[in-house]
């Protein structure tokens, strides 16, 4: 029998134009369903700076904001809570969440909010919550208290981070201990301003007798689970410093299980409040992530703690060569 070779060759070439017809269909349909599921609509921020704000400060302001935002993005896809924000803000005027800035001074945006006074993360149990930082002129002029008005940017935000992990609808502050939630943010904004500044603040901070009680810290722990039991004030919480300083020993009781101490941190910045959003914000919920979380219960950490002096400050600060990318990556 004889073959047809010029028909055997336009049947192979017929075959190889059908399969790579289907490879290009595979390739478009892979390419399409990956694009559709890693799309995400980024946590839009608008800025409300008012013109009394140094233009120094302001620059550094929105830098500030494009280095937190890379590193610990915000985006639609994080929890029910932001995309509500987007679906109920961002159709009405492209954005999710204000932020107003200004050096102090009164009311400073009378058509806009009423009232408005200190750094803080405000309205937070409505669907429309905003930042605002209120720099005070004295610390803008100090080399110490500068970098402060840069790192509060960090804590503010950070707030917001913890929130969209978590899902919470209601304030953070208000169904989770007050030395993790502050005491975290208290800690990364120094690890940002030690990283980005070369300024060791919350060394200092702890180092100064007047601002907590190592007693009260180790002895009463629970004291620091709620603001209205340890108040923002010298000899308490100050700065919250004693908050701090338990997020600390925290971390440096992760390491002592051969966790690295990013890992370590990774765990209090964001693993918890992943955890966090699995329970219902119930008044032992908080004790549940903490436990799921880091491996022991809070009982057993605060049995922990009990053993540290002011002298163990050294042993549980960051370490100098720390980045918030080594945490987050």
């Amino acid at each position: 029998m004889q073959l047809d070779i010029r028909k055997t060759g336009r049947n192979i070439q017929s075959l190889y134009f059908n399969f790579m017809k289907k490879i290009f269909i595979i390739f478009i349909a892979l390419v399409f369903y990956s694009t559709s599921v890693v799309a995400v609509e980024k946590f839009k921020f608008k800025y409300n700076l008012h013109e009394n704000l140094p233009k120094k400060w302001v620059a550094e302001f929105k830098n500030i904001m494009n280095i937190v935002q890379e590193v610990m993005p915000i985006n639609e896809n994080t929890n029910d809570w932001v995309k509500n924000h987007i679906k109920l803000m961002n159709m009405k005027q492209g954005y999710s969440m204000d932020i107003y800035a200004w050096k102090s001074t009164k009311n400073p945006f009378p058509e806009k909010r009423a009232n408005m006074k200190g750094s803080t993360l405000e309205n937070t149990n409505s669907p429309e919550p905003w930042m605002q930082l209120d720099i005070y002129p004295q610390d803008l002029s100090s080399s110490r208290n500068r970098i402060r008005t840069y790192s509060v940017i960090v804590h503010e935000y950070f707030h917001v981070y913890q929130r969209s992990l978590s899902k919470s609808t209601r304030a953070l502050s208000d169904i989770n201990p007050k030395w993790v939630f502050e005491g975290g943010a208290k800690v990364l904004e120094e690890i940002y301003a030690r990283q980005y500044y070369k300024k060791d603040l919350l060394k200092i901070d702890i180092q100064e007798r007047q601002r907590w009680s190592i007693k009260r810290v180790t002895k009463e722990p629970h004291l620091y689970e709620k603001h209205k039991t340890s108040p923002k004030k010298n000899g308490f919480d100050s700065m919250y410093t004693g908050s701090a300083f338990m997020l600390l020993a925290l971390v440096n009781e992760l390491k002592k299980n051969n966790i690295s101490e990013e890992e370590a941190f990774e765990l209090v910045f964001r693993e918890y409040w992943i955890q966090r959003a699995k329970y219902t914000p119930s008044g032992t919920a908080w004790q549940v992530a903490f436990k799921d979380t880091f491996g022991m219960s809070h009982d057993e950490f605060y049995e922990r703690l009990s053993k540290y002096k002011r002298k163990d400050l050294k042993k549980i600060l960051p370490s100098k060569t720390l980045k918030i990318q080594d945490i987050f990556s």
